[in-house]
């Protein structure tokens, strides 16, 4: 059993300040074929995977000068940018096992506030690979 907290993703070589979910999902991207020589039996390859992730995190401000985490504004940042700028680079990482790399872009960021002042104010961070998602040596 692994706990929760052993999980990581970091954007760059930062993770998201006051995170409380990290959440992975691979998808198989599959290619399919029906041809007189197969008789017209579908077959199914996988040319490659969709990976996505999601971070659910309280809302933080004022990471200050932290060279380890990112706070909502630089979060909203990077959620803005376009082009080339707009990619960063994924780890994802568990202690005690392995780490595994990909490239990335922010699909959508969102922020969720109550009027109840014993809630807490969420941000949620959704990516989306742009490459491989490798293991790490």
């Amino acid at each position: 059993m692994v706990p929760g907290y052993n999980i990581a993703l970091q954007m760059g070589s930062k993770t998201l300040l006051g995170r409380t979910q990290d959440d992975l999902s691979i998808s198989a991207v599959i290619k399919e074929s029906i041809t007189k020589d197969d008789q017209g039996v579908r077959k199914r390859a996988v040319t490659g995977h969709d990976v996505t992730f999601r971070v659910s995190a309280l809302l933080s401000l004022n990471s200050g000068s932290s060279t380890t985490q990112l706070d909502r504004d630089d979060v909203i940042a990077m959620a803005l940018n376009t082009g080339s700028a707009a990619v960063v680079a994924v780890t994802y990482s568990c202690v005690g096992g392995d780490t595994y790399t990909c490239n990335a872009v922010i699909t959508g960021y969102s922020e969720s506030s109550s009027a109840d002042p014993e809630t807490d104010t969420t941000v949620s961070l959704d990516l989306q690979s742009t490459g491989a998602f490798t293991k790490s040596a």
